[in-house]
């Protein structure tokens, strides 16, 4: 079926990934702190690292700043529903109360999320991955006997 198109690219379309990333090619000039960004499809994300919690604050900050300014000069928004932020730390240190908000909304603070097929969480654990796929495997493994119990009673 055909529409009409009044702005942008519809999502699912061959072209659509591309223009994606050369449309937002240039957010990486804007983030000037210790950020690093990571582009996948329609997906961006920042990683920030801080050595101290008030420097890894103010770099989360001054990161965001930089960020919503990008989208608001390319005449872009952000999706609140799908924008998460999780903080990463070891055992040994405590989290920081950290609120971060856009255009009066609170970003979403998750202790876990999904990374590129990978579940991750924030103490970088593979538990949670393990317990999310043990179903799945599970559910293979018994498919995959049957079809065998199956494919050995015809020979």
């Amino acid at each position: 079926m055909w529409t009409k198109v009044k702005h942008g690219v519809p999502q699912g379309s061959v072209l659509d990934p591309l223009l994606f990333i050369i449309y937002i090619n240039d957010l990486q000039n804007t983030i000037i702190h210790n950020a690093t960004q990571t582009l996948f499809a329609h997906d961006t994300s920042i990683l920030i690292t801080g050595q101290t919690a008030h420097k890894f604050q103010d770099d989360l900050n001054s990161t965001f700043s930089q960020i919503s300014e990008w989208v608001k000069q390319n005449s872009l928004s952000l999706n609140i529903s799908k924008t998460y932020f999780i903080q990463f730390s070891s055992k040994s240190l405590n989290y920081l109360d950290i609120n971060i908000t856009y255009e009066n909304n609170y970003i979403t603070k998750v202790n876990g999320l999904k990374f590129l097929g990978l579940n991750i969480d924030n103490a970088l654990s593979w538990k949670t991955h393990i317990d999310k796929i043990l179903h799945k495997l599970s559910s293979a493994c018994f498919a995959m006997t049957l079809v065998k119990s199956l494919f050995l009673n015809r020979c």
